[in-house]
């Protein structure tokens, strides 16, 4: 039960260099954006989406829902993958399937390496997920949810960073483990909740046709198809140069 499919859309990734110089930070720092690695990520995005619709396109107890971009006054969110359960649970998928190694640093941050061996900085997708969760949480009570006995359903939410089966992941934090898995694990736990059943499971499971509605409802408030880049993927963190030299080599948007 496919809902909204990732499709190609416009991004603005059309400067012309591989790399553009976005800021001097104060740590004096700065920030390039690197245009093959965003393509990479992104590409790597939509052949996971192609694999889920593959597996979930003939599925009625599971609608599943891509590249979600949803904004609202209490915030805006970007959701990978987001799978709903006809028993109402929630699963909010962070992808992050292009790396071939993904380090969490002791100091919360991230480190992802490509298959190049080329070790970059990437914004955290823990606080990514976090974020989704909280607004997702909006989004639904502005939906009509289908109740039982007179009370309404409530969502149960799973929030994931899914990586590559082969990929190398290596926690320093010591925490934090749960949100990892591969698409094989989370293919899994969808399906054990997908089926779990119990003497009272028709009280909180919903029909096709209102697991159908509430995905379409939230498909609906999909933001414009003309998507600014964001930078949500990854950043390359390069020593500081001197100003001048900066400002010789500073692409302009």
């Amino acid at each position: 039960m496919l809902i909204k499919r990732l499709v190609p859309v416009h991004t603005r990734l059309d400067y012309a260099d591989s790399r553009l110089k976005l800021i001097v930070d104060a740590k004096n720092t700065v920030r390039v954006l690197d245009k093959q690695k965003t393509q990479d990520a992104i590409h790597a995005t939509y052949v996971t989406a192609e694999d889920f619709n593959m597996l979930f396109e003939h599925r009625q107890d599971v609608a599943v829902l891509h590249d979600l971009r949803i904004s609202m006054p209490d915030g805006q969110m970007h959701i990978d993958h987001l799978f709903i359960t006809d028993t109402f649970q929630v699963f909010i998928v962070e992808s992050r399937t292009a790396e071939s190694k993904l380090v969490l640093g002791a100091n919360r941050h991230f480190t992802s390496t490509d298959e190049e061996a080329e070790t970059c900085v990437i914004p955290s997708p823990i606080q990514q997920l976090k974020k989704n969760r909280f607004v997702m949480k909006r989004v639904l009570q502005q939906i009509d949810l289908p109740t039982r006995f007179g009370r309404k359903l409530m969502p149960q939410f799973h929030n994931f960073v899914l990586i590559d089966a082969n990929a190398e992941f290596s926690n320093r934090l010591g925490s934090d483990d749960e949100y990892f898995l591969s698409p094989e694990q989370l293919m899994s736990l969808i399906d054990q909740q997908s089926q779990k059943k119990s003497l009272l499971s028709f009280m909180n499971k919903m029909s096709e046709t209102e697991l159908r509605r509430i995905a379409r409802r939230i498909a609906s408030m999909h933001m414009p198809k003309k998507i600014r880049f964001s930078n949500k993927f990854r950043h390359v963190l390069l020593p500081c140069v001197e100003p001048a030299s900066f400002e010789q080599n500073a692409l302009v948007r």
